[in-house]
């Protein structure tokens, strides 16, 4: 295992990707269009537009990042602006962001500080107001194992509210995961798969330790096609079949297209939705 050790959210997150999509692979149930274009200047623009129902959504960000430093603004439909200023490796490892929205800087502004050093990684987020939560993440390691957690601190009720415990053991060809959630009432274990270079299954399977039925799992495979093409189907415990189709119409053009149905309930109407990414 590297020295970099990876954060408390990556324990389980090859399973989470596979199953629900990261940056591809995401299951969209609606009708979304992105738009992603970069200036000469390195700024990168942003617009994402999505309709749900007879809805309809927007929003435009902006961001900017070298070396030392990035800014990123959000500016949605709302009327709701969040922005965001990132200092890197402002000391040895350390990153440091601050965060905030328009007009409500007050309530909801933020500053987060990553630590990264050789066999430890910490993440902290504290709110800037009176009696702000304190948000703690911290993983280590041994060789292909990962060890970590988190916890919440509420200042202004002077406890612990939140904490979530977690190992995970991850190979080139296979990751495990294992994380006991809820303050302890939930334990989820995540397992990932790479049959080969094209081929990948998983599962995740939750166990509310509190109920005698509160047992819930999903199972997921995509494929990758020789046409360069994902195609992933998902299923879970209540019977929700998903399935999607990504391909790429032409060089930075990706489409997705997906669908769900309730197997137990064939007369309930299915979700077809489709997201278009266009970048420039």
């Amino acid at each position: 295992m590297a020295t970099k050790v990876p954060a408390f959210s990556d324990i389980g997150r090859a399973t989470r990707d596979l199953l629900y999509g990261s940056k591809s692979g995401v299951f969209q149930y609606n009708q979304a269009l992105n738009i992603t274009t970069r200036t000469a200047d390195g700024v990168e623009f942003a617009v994402t537009t999505i309709k749900k129902d007879e809805k309809v959504e927007a929003a435009l960000k902006a961001a900017y990042k070298t070396k030392k430093y990035g800014v990123t603004g959000t500016f949605g439909s709302a009327g709701l602006a969040t922005t965001s200023v990132s200092f890197y490796n402002i000391a040895p490892g350390l990153d440091v962001t601050l965060f905030g929205t328009l007009p409500d800087v007050a309530s909801a502004a933020k500053v987060s500080a990553d630590y990264v050093v050789p066999h430890l990684t910490v993440k902290t987020v504290v709110g800037l107001t009176q009696n702000p939560k304190i948000d703690l993440q911290a993983t280590t390691g041994y060789k292909d194992f990962i060890f970590g957690g988190e916890a919440t601190f509420d200042t202004n009720k002077q406890d612990v509210t939140k904490w979530s415990a977690g190992v995970g053991y991850q190979r080139l060809d296979y990751a495990v995961g294992a994380l006991l959630k809820d303050m302890g009432n939930t334990l989820t274990v995540a397992y990932a798969h790479n049959v080969d270079a094209s081929l990948s299954a998983g599962a995740e399977i939750s166990k509310r330790l509190n109920e005698k039925e509160g047992t819930s799992f999903t199972l997921g495979v995509q494929k990758k096609l020789d046409n360069g093409s994902l195609v992933k189907v998902r299923l879970d415990n209540q019977g929700i079949a998903s399935g999607l189709y990504e391909t790429m119409l032409k060089p930075m053009h990706k489409l997705a297209l997906s669908g769900q149905f309730d197997a137990t309930n064939m007369e309930k109407p299915p979700k077809i939705g489709f997201a278009l990414d266009i970048k420039n």
